[in-house]
């Protein structure tokens, strides 16, 4: 019988530590999205979802503004368009994170067609 009480106690202890380890991730990105949300919301570098084809995002993106860049993979789209709605258009057209496009890092700095102020 002790055995099945070492596995159970075992199983517990991966449960928790899996839990604090989702926690932990779950928090630090909170923290990352909120700290690089757009400043400018009418320039954005709005993330697709990951499985959609490069098609797929780039055309959802040019219904809700204009691609100005593209990010370091193919579901990464710069755009820039009418602050008060582009956000908005964006989330409506399958965009699952808006990040301001100079705080978003390496995901966001392939290539930028607009010339830098």
């Amino acid at each position: 019988m002790s055995h099945v009480r070492t596995w159970r106690d075992g199983l517990r202890a991966t449960g928790r530590i899996a839990a604090a380890t989702l926690a932990i991730i779950g928090s630090l990105v909170a923290v990352t999205l909120s700290s690089a949300s757009p400043r400018d919301p009418g320039r954005v570098a709005a993330i697709f979802p990951p499985w959609w084809s490069a098609a797929r995002a780039a055309s959802a993106a040019a219904a809700a503004g204009d691609i100005s860049g593209a990010g370091a993979v193919p579901f990464i789209l710069i755009l820039r368009g009418d602050p008060a709605t582009l956000g908005q258009r964006l989330h409506a057209a399958g965009a699952l994170v808006l990040l301001d496009p100079e705080r978003a890092g390496v995901c966001a700095a392939k290539s930028v067609l607009e010339p830098r102020p």
